[in-house]
């Protein structure tokens, strides 16, 4: 769900093209958790092989991979590890509202009605998490495993120089360190065009913090408009949104603010801020490489355990060719 700063962090939008011979660090949950609800059947049913698996991550991140790989765009995929103890209610809200989702799914009157419960009650489990990753080892993609927010440690990857940007629709990225972010590269997204109601793309657009100075905005102080709108973390202060609080952090010390109101936790309000600024992460000095991707066992893992077609598999392979001259640097 994330931290809500649409109203005062505008992005800008870009041709994926700017990103060719990039790395990215991959917000993998954020990415995961989207396939799983997008990309679904009329119902609201998600993708399923003949043995009832779910597919529909599968088939998310394998066709993005392709489409990044030959874009000469390289994802280094991070995965969450252990929640910090202050999320233990969102976590639990959260639980919750997926049981809702699908009970009111069981009672749906309509198709339509149904679909929307479904997608409701998506929800990423070990075998969605360990698949993802088999399925990202075959392709030769890389991924990580973060002690704790996967976020996190993409955005301190990000603002370390060791990947030009974190893909996540997210905005708390920009609380935990990233200085350049990319929504809406991940899923092809929709949304209605007002007063025609008909749905055009949505394109990618970048974010850059450095663009935010001149808003008197810098790490601190977003991260304390953060606490004041509510994050994973607390359920921010009543009344208070983006707007009000980018006022109150211009004219107010950090100290006064966290002394000052109540931001919907039992937690200490100083721990939330402080682990924002110093999360849980592992400090990396380089990042695993890119490899070639294992064509025969990902014929076996995607068509022979999944189902998905052999020829549709191996024409996308076709689109990636690693060459001594298309070895991805940072730049």
């Amino acid at each position: 769900m994330g931290v809500k700063l649409g109203q005062i962090i505008k992005g800008r939008e870009i041709d994926v093209s700017i990103l060719a011979g990039k790395k990215i660090g991959v917000d993998a949950f954020n990415w995961v958790y989207q396939f799983l609800t997008t990309i679904r059947l009329a119902d609201g049913s998600q993708l399923t092989d003949r043995n009832g698996k779910v597919t529909s991550h599968l088939n998310g991140l394998f066709y993005r991979c392709i489409n990044l790989l030959s874009n000469n765009i390289t994802p280094i995929f991070v995965f969450d590890g252990k929640a910090p103890k202050f999320k233990k209610n969102t976590l639990v809200q959260r639980e919750e509202a997926k049981e809702h989702a699908r009970a009111m799914a069981m009672e749906a009157k309509t198709v339509e009605e149904r679909a929307m419960y479904m997608k409701r009650a998506s929800a990423i489990d070990d075998y969605i998490i360990e698949s993802s990753k088999a399925l990202l080892s075959y392709m030769g993609v890389p991924f990580i495993q973060a002690p704790a927010e996967g976020e996190a440690q993409a955005s301190v990857m990000n603002s370390g120089g060791l990947v030009y940007c974190v893909a996540s629709q997210d905005y708390d990225t920009l609380l935990f360190g990233a200085e350049r972010v990319v929504r809406n590269l991940n899923v092809t997204n929709r949304k209605k065009i007002p007063g025609k109601g008909i749905r055009g793309n949505v394109p990618p657009e970048m974010i850059e913090m450095a663009d935010y100075a001149s808003l008197g905005l810098d790490r601190e102080k977003l991260v304390l408009i953060g606490l004041l709108v509510g994050t994973d973390y607390n359920s921010g202060v009543q009344g208070i949104g983006p707007k009000k609080a980018l006022k109150l952090v211009k004219k107010m010390t950090k100290e006064e603010i966290l002394s000052s109101f109540d931001f919907g936790t039992s937690s200490d309000i100083n721990e939330i801020f402080s682990y924002f600024i110093s999360p849980n992460v592992t400090r990396l000095e380089k990042l695993p490489e890119r490899k070639s991707p294992d064509r025969e066992a990902l014929l076996k893992f995607l068509s022979e355990e999944h189902g998905f077609a052999a020829d549709r598999v191996i024409s996308s392979l076709e689109k990636i060719k690693i060459s001594e001259n298309s070895l991805f640097q940072y730049g």
